[in-house]
């Protein structure tokens, strides 16, 4: 059950993402398809099972938010992804500050994946 679980949360994770990175070049482009309504509700679907894969790990590895440092930090650089992600797709009219708040928000994820792996909330203090 581990395995389906955390593999079926890297895949959401991973699609999650080309979403957003995909959204984000939409926008500066003013993409039409923006405003279809599969594409203003896909993302809430996938992060919502994305969200539900991931309780599901913390339930069953035993470890949790506070109780367990790496946890914390992975939750909040998760509301850092969501923040700068959202100020990607919604905020400032510039290009070039659309995607610096993509390259934030993208950092962030590649900070969860090393805390992932390693399970230290300090990665780089290794």
């Amino acid at each position: 059950m581990y395995l389906i679980v955390k593999h079926s949360h890297l895949t959401l994770m991973l699609i999650s993402v080309v979403f957003l990175i995909i959204r984000v070049l939409a926008t500066t482009n003013n993409a039409q398809w923006l405003q279809r309504k599969w594409a203003k509700i896909s993302p809430h679907v996938i992060d919502t099972f994305l969200l539900i894969s991931a309780i599901m790990l913390m339930v069953i590895i035993g470890q949790y938010p506070i109780a367990d440092p790496w946890l914390s930090a992975k939750l909040l650089a998760l509301v850092g992804y969501i923040g700068f992600g959202t100020l990607a797709i919604k905020g400032d009219k510039s290009t070039l500050k659309r995607l610096a708040f993509l390259l934030i928000a993208l950092t962030f994820i590649g900070f969860m994946i090393v805390v992932a792996i390693t399970k230290n909330p300090f990665p780089w203090m290794l």
